[in-house]
């Protein structure tokens, strides 16, 4: 299979709004769990701000690039005003349109957190559960799980939320390591290591049964190429587990030993490694939810 340029595009911003996605969603949650400390509240909330801008980018990008693939006549196919006619009434113009407004809506929310009146802060938690839902919602319109019926659907919703949510806290987590109070950096990693033990749980659910529900026998996850593809999200899945295992029970404790050399500095690069390969899992989800597809569906 041969991409063009537009299928690269197409690719990359994907990605880019998987991205974006998780850090609107974890950056929520992470909000949620520092919502005491004033100076940590401000970096996530430009952090949601960012993810949201980037990925209001991301999805026009992605729209117009699909949309110059289906015309094929050059970099001017994006504009061919017959191929939007064609596009946008689809679920494809459907997506875009909600996932609009969901990143809009972020944006506007990662302004009002901070904001002094309390209602105002209490609505943007309101506002930011409900523009996490629609987004999340948009992952349901389009690939394999339409195929599959409303059960794939719903796992696919879960799946997306939770996924979201851990990968998405990586950087505020990382970000946190760099104030001077290990007490602090210690509670709060202990908010989250209680929410992973139930993410991870709601991760292996939704995936086990998403895998069930795609592949007719477990022999595909190493002789199809899609199989091989989940093969590989599914051992980076794993690596990610063994780091958090390893913050849970063995770093995150040490931030209470003053006699360490440093502790939260070895948790810091411990929590970039565990993003760098999450980067990796969305590149492997952005190639097989495009560019490949289950023999069960074939």
């Amino acid at each position: 299979m041969i991409l063009t340029e537009f299928d690269i595009t197409v690719l990359i911003s994907k990605w880019v709004i998987y991205l974006s996605v998780a850090a609107i969603i974890g950056g929520t949650l992470m909000q949620h769990l520092i919502k005491d400390q004033q100076q940590l509240g401000s970096v996530v909330a430009k952090y949601i701000g960012y993810g949201a801008i980037v990925g209001l980018f991301a999805v026009w990008i992605n729209y117009f690039a699909q949309v110059g693939s289906f015309a094929e006549t050059g970099l001017m196919g994006m504009f061919d005003a017959q191929m939007h006619a064609f596009l946008w009434p689809t679920q494809v113009g459907e997506t875009v349109f909600w996932r609009l407004i969901g990143f809009g809506l972020m944006l506007l929310v990662s302004r009002m957190m901070l904001h002094k009146n309390s209602y105002i802060r209490q609505f943007s938690v309101v506002l930011a559960i409900s523009s996490s839902l629609l987004i999340a919602v948009t992952f349901t319109f389009i690939g394999h799980s339409t195929e599959l019926g409303l059960i794939a659907q719903g796992l696919i919703l879960i799946h997306v939320l939770v996924v979201a949510s851990w990968i998405g806290a990586f950087y505020p987590l990382w970000k946190i390591c760099n104030i001077d109070d290990n007490r602090v950096i210690k509670d709060v990693m202990d908010k989250f290591g209680r929410l992973g033990s139930v993410i991870v749980i709601l991760v292996l659910f939704t995936g086990i049964g998403m895998i069930w529900m795609l592949f007719n026998n477990p022999n595909e996850l190493l002789t199809s190429d899609y199989g091989i593809a989940v093969t590989i999200k599914l051992s980076l899945v794993g690596i990610i587990l063994l780091i958090a295992a390893c913050h849970k029970f063995i770093l995150v404790p040490q931030l209470a030993n003053t006699t360490k050399l440093n502790p939260k500095r070895t948790l810091q690069k411990s929590i970039g490694l565990e993003a760098l390969v999450a980067v990796l899992i969305l590149v492997t989800t952005t190639i097989f939810s495009s560019v490949l597809g289950p023999v069960s569906l074939g």
